[in-house]
């Protein structure tokens, strides 16, 4: 057996460990076999002179440890032994028990607390160091710059021991013998030192009695300056006094330094092992919280290490000993987490005595384990580095040392194949010795849906420091080359675009994902890391396709590029199943100058392009991609990217099925040379997109270019421009050479010979194939659409299976041929009119009686009807009756328009013909948007729901719908067991906050002017010297003047009651013409200066704390709900897919009615019983301090006196809002202070009382006084 195998039998495996209890006992002699490779001739190490020894010394060495130590068993196999070595690692489980037993039992991999051998000579730390010697010698130890002395060191297998002579040890161990005269020793230059800013390692140092025990070493490392003498570190850590030390030793050549490394590296290792509690409890519970307060933390996938951090190594001119001791280095915990490996410092929570401690450094830091970019292991010392790097940062190196290194590399590759299980190779330099493969885990399968790309997209998210939950995407499984991942814009509002960092995260987390069929950023910004190149680093550089294959393509073009076409090579030749790419509007139209860099010459400019038909275009040339539909849809393409796209089409090896060019910029040029290029396509084109751009088609060049394709399924020829002429732009003859799906001539002004080439096609059997047909805003007239309608059916008994968009189009022009193909079937069961004008409401009528007889459109979009004005009752009952009679629609669109350009609705009239919904027996889903139906139309929809049992989904948002609206349509779902969709009216709520907020910061000027009106009409005056009753009456006056405005005016919205009850709309056009959520208040004359002589400044009503709570109130009824809503469609869902619901458990009663529902006056009410305390409460609670100084005038002084000038008294009722006032009746004398004076004035004045229900625990108060409650 050799010496490195008998070293790897002792290791235990990390990842095949069995969970050890803490009271089981170990096997003493585990791991104590003594290996020949890893000592010196018996004559060397050891110096007795008797031979008998000697022979007894070898005997021990060569065959078996003393008598006491158990025999050494044979090394098992690799396979056993992985699945029985222990680790040097601690599993972290956060548990917080109090048993170490209890500790240990949870811990996988390194004990929670320190235990003994068996020992027969006590020392500081009550262990003996065993009788074993492995290695002794003469050393020099340091005790400062000019104080030496001589010492022995012996090595056994559980302690470093220092001596002060050889007799000493001679004495202690019977195996250190005297040596001869003239015998040689064997380390003859040895000598120890310690840090020099600390005290140096002597008699009085941290190790009491000049012992190191073995199971306090962290790491054993060289440190070469490259010099002739060589140096060698020892770091050991006292748990128990939180005390990192180290010993430094320097030799005169590098074979004793070899043999004393290799001797203690082993020993050091063994004692490890044998340690049941490696790590003590109290640094696991610490590193728990460390690594759960960085959201790393979980107790089945955490491990903790000892390690020892070096500064890094350079080579100096130092030659001294002295010179050594500056090179410091900090024992400090390793743990690697889900995402991140930390550093974690130790805690000393108390200080001990003097030891040669290890300079502080700084605080415990993390880096996430995608940011890896290299790991080293040494394989003759503890030794290992590792390599970090951000995006666009220089690497940051971690230079650490443990015993466990080989342990932490494996750990550390484990965690990176877990968080990244798609990836075929290693994306980081993995440099360890040949014995760390047996410890590396099995590939993590990946068992998550969509290959893991949670885990790894959170995983890149977290280590590039962006936040995961800002990043937003969906898979789409109903499109063509499915499944397919659409990235959505970022959750946060207030970014809209994903930074470079972001991207990165997101594209390198898609690499090697096989999971998706087309991958989607349209509409998402790519401008940031188009041109952004990293210059700090090329490792994650794709330069192979998962399956190994290069690209073709030199290294300069694969590192030169931006990052933009690096990520996008990546992610095309890393999945085999990607076949499509959209980047329909990722790059922005820039001027000339944000599009250009510098070239490699310096001072020229060169056209950057927009990258991605740099990334993807020599991929399908050289066919290292399978990707072959790229949409560049709304991307201005300059001369490079034409380039590039000119001379990939030419190649037939391209096998190219799209290219998708609409809103590219292209002119007559660009247009031509891409059109003649795909002609090398023509096998496998599969569909033609130019829409929008400003080429003008030459109709004759353009039919014989577009008859080259054989296999077009798409033809996109909107909003194209065309030279004059009366030839058709496509002939009858080259669309039936296709078998079209989809015909789009959106925007395209059609001539009558292309409408006729339309309809022949339409009418052949070739066009059965075709399922979308677009040719809205294509001015076309009722007969032209009438044509249509007669060539796509012949037999209305059997209708045809297609989308048809008639939208934008001049029906009016021939209505009545349109409205009878309509009336008599030739219609395909799909149809689309939106935003069609109709000058005279007849015409439309004229539309709904032909759509009421219609009995094959199953699908209709109607939204954005433009009438002249509001629809009049005939037309209102026309609707109703096409509501109610048609029996064949699924779905119906009636949804308006409301922009600042153009209103198109139906006006009141709509909530009566929205009752016809009760007798229809087949629509299912109805949208009737943007109609400010409000309460009215609520309440009407709330009725058409208790009795219509067919309807699944009502699509009624953004109708001004406000909280009594929605209490009413909730509440009909308590009957209505169908509905599975009712939105939740946000635009309600938001202008509900709005008007609250609105109406409250409004009050205080309506308070200023009140105030200021009375004072104008009544004559100031001196008051009496003791008034306070009079300034609280005033105040009181003012308040309750507020109150009324808010509270006895009616409402311009029945949804907002006064305080008697619900309102009725107001009849004066003032109201009609109001806002929905709006409090009307009476005319607030100018402000007037306040004068200087008024006692008390008019505060505001409400402050910034009433605000909130009144957003808070509203938002909870609005909350209460949406919550019951939530509640009864999905009892519904559940019915609907034969779900047997629970019993729906509702807190309040059955029928909640809208007047249990608090109106924004009701919340403003209650808000202003609990309004925030003010300096006037003073005046209220207090009246005796107020002085005569304070004398009211005006308005107040009125009140003082008894005269009520200008204010009639019995105008100001008063208000639940205002209960802390008196009597409110003003009929007080000038004696009325020194009457209530003389009475018990506490039974004429309000009672303040503590609030302490718990309920309103949660209300926000002022910071000095609590809630009140005034009777």
């Amino acid at each position: 057996m050799s010496s490195s195998e008998s070293s790897w039998g002792k290791r235990r495996s990390l990842f095949a460990l069995p969970v050890h209890d803490a009271g089981t006992t170990t096997t003493k002699g585990a791991g104590k076999a003594k290996r020949g490779s890893h000592r010196r001739a018996p004559s060397l190490l050891l110096t007795d002179l008797h031979p008998s020894d000697l022979a007894r010394a070898a005997d021990e060495i060569h065959s078996a440890p003393p008598s006491s130590t158990p025999p050494t068993l044979p090394r098992p196999p690799l396979s056993v032994r992985n699945s029985t070595r222990r680790t040097a690692s601690t599993d972290l489980k956060l548990s917080w028990r109090s048993s170490t037993d209890d500790l240990a039992r949870d811990v996988v991999g390194e004990p929670l607390t320190t235990s003994s051998s068996t020992v027969s000579m006590s020392s500081a730390d009550g262990k003996t160091p065993a009788r074993t010697v492995l290695l002794h010698g003469d050393v020099q130890t340091s005790a400062g710059m000019f104080r030496k002395k001589k010492e022995y060191l012996v090595l056994t297998e559980t302690h470093i021991i220092r001596l002060k002579s050889q007799a000493r040890a001679a004495e202690m161990f019977k195996m250190v013998s005297l040596s001869p005269s003239g015998r040689p020793s064997l380390s003859k230059h040895i000598s120890t030192a310690s840090q020099p800013d600390l005290q140096t390692i002597s008699d009085s140092s941290g190790d009491k009695e000049g012992r190191v025990p073995l199971r306090h070493v962290v790491a054993v490392y060289r440190l070469d300056d490259g010099k002739p003498h060589s140096a060698l570190e020892i770091c050991y850590l006292d748990e128990d006094a939180a005390q990192p030390s180290a010993l430094l030793l320097g030799f005169s050549n590098a074979d004793e330094r070899d043999v004393w490394l290799k001797t203690i590296r082993n020993a050091a290792n063994d004692a490890r092992l044998r340690e049941e509690n490696y790590i003590s409890s109290y640094n696991i519970e610490n590193a728990a919280r460390i690594v759960e307060r960085a959201h790393d933390y979980d107790p089945t996938n955490c491990a903790i290490f000892k390690v020892v951090q070096r500064h890094s190594a350079t080579k100096t001119s130092r030659t001294s000993s002295e010179e050594l001791l500056k090179i410091g280095s900090t024992v400090c915990f390793l743990a690697v987490g889900v995402h991140k490996i930390h550093l974690i410092q130790i805690v000393k929570p108390t200080s001990r005595g003097s030891s040669p401690s290890l300079s502080q450094f700084t605080p415990q830091t993390s880096h996430g384990i995608l940011t890896l970019t290299a790991a080293r292991v040494s394989d003759t010392d503890d030794t290992f580095e590792l390599t970090f790097r951000q995006p666009l940062q220089p690497a940051r190196f971690l230079y650490l040392a443990s015993s466990a290194s080989l342990e932490i590399a494996a750990r550390i590759h484990f965690a990176e194949n877990f968080l990244r299980p798609e990836c075929a190779h290693r994306l980081f330099k993995f440099s360890v010795p040949a014995g760390i493969e047996h410890l590396l885990p099995a590939p993590v399968a990946s068992d998550e849906e969509h290959c893991c790309l949670d885990r790894t997209l959170s995983a890149y998210c977290i280590a590039y420091g962006v936040n995961p939950t800002n990043v937003r995407y969906t898979i789409n499984y109903t499109c063509e080359d499915a499944p397919r991942f659409e990235l959505l814009p970022p959750a946060d509002a207030k970014r809209p675009d994903y930074g470079p960092i972001a991207l990165l995260a997101i594209m390198r987390a898609l690499r090697y994902n096989e999971s998706f069929g087309s991958i989607s950023f349209a509409g998402v910004d790519l401008d940031s890391l188009n041109g952004l190149h990293d210059n700090h680093g090329q490792e994650l550089v794709c330069s192979r396709t998962k399956r190994g294959t290069p690209i073709r393509l030199t290294i300069q073009e694969l590192s030169h590029a931006s990052l933009l076409v690096q990520e996008i090579r990546a992610l095309a030749v890393t999945s085999k199943k990607l076949r499509r790419m959209d980047f329909s509007g990722c790059i922005s139209a820039t001027d000339a100058a944000a599009t250009e860099a510098l070239d490699d010459e310096g001072g020229k400019t060169k056209d950057i392009g927009c990258g991605i038909v740099e990334a993807l275009v020599p991929l399908c040339k050289h066919q290292t991609t399978n990707v072959d539909w790229i949409c560049l849809n709304g991307i201005q393409l300059s001369d490079t990217d034409l380039d590039y796209l000119v001379g990939a089409a030419v190649d037939k090896s391209c096998h190219f099925r799209a290219i998708e060019l609409n809103r590219c910029g292209l002119d007559d040029r660009s247009m031509g040379l891409i059109l003649d290029a795909l002609r090398a396509q023509d096998n496998t084109i599969e569909a033609v997109e130019i829409a929008g751009n400003t080429a003008r088609l030459d109709p004759i060049t353009f039919d014989s270019q577009l008859s080259m394709f054989g296999f077009v399924r798409k033809l996109d020829l909107s909003y194209i421009s065309r030279t004059s002429g009366s030839e058709p732009l496509l002939t009858a003859e080259t669309l039936l050479i296709w078998r079209l799906q989809v015909l789009r001539l959106s925007g395209t002004a059609l001539n009558p010979a292309t409408i006729d080439a339309v309809a022949t096609y339409l009418a052949h059997p070739q066009s059965k194939t075709l399922h979308e047909l677009y040719l809205d805003n294509a001015y076309l007239s009722g007969r032209d659409v009438a044509t249509i309608l007669h060539s796509l059916t012949q037999d209305p008994e059997n209708p045809r299976d297609l989308h048809l968009d008639i939208s934008q189009n001049y029906l009016a022009r021939g209505l009545e041929a349109v409205t009878k193909a309509i009336a008599d079937g030739f219609t395909p069961s799909q149809l689309s009119m939106r935003s069609i004008e109709y000058r005279e409401e007849t015409l439309f009528r004229r539309m709904l009686a032909a759509l009421t007889s219609n009995k094959t459109i199953r699908y209709l979009d109607m939204s954005q009807t433009a009438l002249q004005g509001d629809a009049g009752e005939e037309t209102c009952r026309a609707l109703h009756r096409f509501l109610a009679d048609n029996n064949t629609l699924v779905e119906l669109d009636l949804s308006g328009e409301d922009s600042r350009l153009s209103t198109f609705m139906f006006g009141s009239g709509i909530n009566e013909a929205l009752t016809g919904l009760k007798h229809n027996k087949s629509i299912q889903t109805l949208r009737v948007e943007k109609q400010k139906l409000g309460l009215q139309g609520a309440s009407t929809l709330a009725e058409v729901l208790k009795e219509n049992a067919i309807l699944r989904e009502l699509h009624c948002g953004s109708n001004e719908i406000p909280l009594h609206g929605l209490t009413d349509l909730v509440n009909s779902l308590i009957e209505n067991t169908t509905l599975i969709y009712l939105p939740t009216m946000d635009d309600g709520r938001e202008a509900a906050l709005k008007s609250a907020e609105a109406t409250m910061k409004g009050l205080p000027d309506l308070e200023t002017a009140a105030g200021q009106s009375a004072k104008a009409s009544s004559p100031a005056r001196p008051a009496p010297a003791n008034n306070a009753i009079g300034v609280r009456r005033g105040l009181n006056s003012v308040r309750r003047t507020a109150a009324r405005a808010a509270s006895a005016y009616t409402p311009s919205f029945p949804a907002l009651p006064s305080s008697s009850g619900r309102s009725t709309p107001a009849p004066d056009s003032t109201a009609k013409n109001a806002s929905a959520f709006s409090i009307t208040l009476p005319p607030t004359p100018n402000k007037t200066r306040r004068s200087s002589q008024t006692p008390v400044a008019a505060s505001p009503l409400f402050t910034v704390q009433d605000i909130q709570i009144t957003h808070r109130l509203l938002t909870e009824q609005w909350d209460r709900q949406c919550y019951r809503l939530q509640k009864y469609l999905e009892r519904n869902w559940n019915i609907l897919h034969g779900i047997i619901p629970e019993k729906l458990e509702i807190e309040d009663e059955k029928f909640e009615r809208p007047e249990s529902v608090g109106s924004i006056a009701k919340v403003l009410e209650q808000v202003k019983r609990e309004t925030t305390p003010r300096i006037e409460r003073e005046l209220y609670f207090d009246p005796a301090s107020v002085g005569a100084e304070l004398a009211p005038i005006g308005p107040f002084a009125s009140l003082a006196t008894g005269e009520n000038d200008g204010i009639n008294p019995e105008q100001l009722q008063p208000e639940s809002v205002d209960s802390m006032s008196g009597s409110g009746t003003g009929t007080g004398t000038p004696h009325s202070a020194s009457i209530l004076a003389g009475h018990e004035s506490e039974e004429k004045m309000q009672r303040l009382e503590l609030d302490d229900d718990v309920d309103d625990a949660e209300e926000p108060t002022t910071p000095t006084q609590p809630t009140f409650n005034l009777d």
